[in-house]
């Protein structure tokens, strides 16, 4: 009899140990298949320089392409500084499209910096063009591919200047005749320059004066653009924190009464009806995302990762009267954490646009 007994609770001690490991699988993979878009926190770590694991998901980095590079020290590095760049913390994926264990994400790291943009700032990767067509990111993400081309980094390193690549198996003789033709041509060069300069040289100075002064009014063209545009996107934020503000004051109220015990709560009588999100505004940025690049690359990426969390129309739940008070609770304090999430967000860009010495706190 004691035998039997024993056997019975190594049996259920087995079920409970493996039931334990099923469900956390479960919970990972529903994360990913009800995620419908919005963003889904995960701990996930790098294999390569586009992909992330988490549980029995590889996550595929959304909007680049990597170079099949037979480098190991290169590829290496490449991991390396995105492991870096995530330090261990969790990681937040908005899921792109999905398959059986693969799916394909943008993700930002638990300071809301972009990984693709990361990547592509460095050189690691470059634009995956069709994806980003069309969308927000599409200006922020070539822009990022150019600058790191230009700046020689990373995968455009490998291929010489501007990646054209180089010619490593010429010979001496190949070398030696290139150099002769273009010392050659220098020398037509600078003998027709030489000759132009002879015969206009008053000429050539005013065309370079007046090329001067068009590329000094262009420059103050172009920050008077962008001061006009930090201010309009900045009284937006401004004005979206405070219908934040007053989302938050509601309902962190209505959160209260629900966990007040002293008496029942209205919904128990009549049901009541959750606004998800603070209803905020983003005109100003659809109107203006292809001058983005006027702040700068980081600020850019600040404002993009904003307004993609903004709902001009929220989402509403409505709750029944027998709906369990665990369930209001999480539903309400589940808005309540997103709202302050999102002004958290706006102080954050207000307080980079002050210090660009742009705007003024009025």
């Amino acid at each position: 009899m004691l035998g039997l007994f024993s056997k019975a609770r190594f049996t259920l001690l087995s079920v409970s140990i493996f039931g334990t490991l099923a469900f956390a699988l479960i919970f990972i993979s529903d994360a990913f298949a009800q995620s419908d878009n919005k963003p889904v926190r995960i701990n996930a770590r790098a294999i390569d320089v586009q992909t992330l694991v988490s549980g029995n998901f590889e996550i595929k980095l959304w909007g680049v392409q990597t170079l099949q590079s037979d480098q190991p020290v290169f590829n290496l590095r490449a991991l390396k500084a995105l492991e870096g760049v995530i330090d261990g913390h969790p990681v937040e994926c908005s899921i792109m499209k999905r398959s059986e264990k693969m799916v394909t994400a943008q993700c930002v790291n638990d300071v809301e910096e972009d990984l693709s943009l990361f990547l592509l700032s460095e050189g690691y990767v470059y634009a995956d063009r069709q994806a980003v067509y069309g969308t927000v990111f599409e200006k922020a993400y070539i822009n990022a591919e150019a600058r790191a081309q230009a700046d020689n980094k990373g995968l455009w390193a490998l291929t010489g200047e501007n990646g054209q690549g180089g010619t490593g198996g010429n010979d001496s003789r190949t070398v030696l005749l290139g150099g002769s033709v273009l010392v050659g041509i220098l020398i037509v060069v600078l003998v027709g320059v030489t000759i132009f300069i002879l015969k206009g040289f008053r000429t050539v100075v005013e065309v370079q004066n007046q090329s001067m002064d068009l590329a000094g009014k262009e420059r103050v063209l172009r920050e008077k653009e962008k001061i006009v545009i930090v201010s309009m996107i900045n009284a937006e934020v401004k004005t979206n924190k405070t219908k934040i503000e007053a989302y938050l004051v509601m309902y962190e109220e209505l959160l209260k009464d629900l966990k007040d015990k002293t008496h029942e709560p209205k919904y128990k009588k009549s049901g009541d009806i959750i606004q998800r999100q603070p209803a905020l505004s983003r005109t100003v940025f659809d109107g203006n995302t292809s001058k983005l690049d006027l702040l700068g690359q980081q600020v850019a990426s600040d404002i993009i990762h904003y307004y993609a969390r903004i709902k001009t129309v929220p989402d509403y739940v409505e709750l029944e009267p027998d709906a369990p008070m665990s369930e209001a609770v999480a539903l309400v304090e589940a808005s309540v954490d997103g709202a302050k999430k999102l002004d958290e967000i706006s102080d954050k860009i207000l307080d980079r646009f002050a210090s660009m010495m742009l705007v003024q706190d009025s």
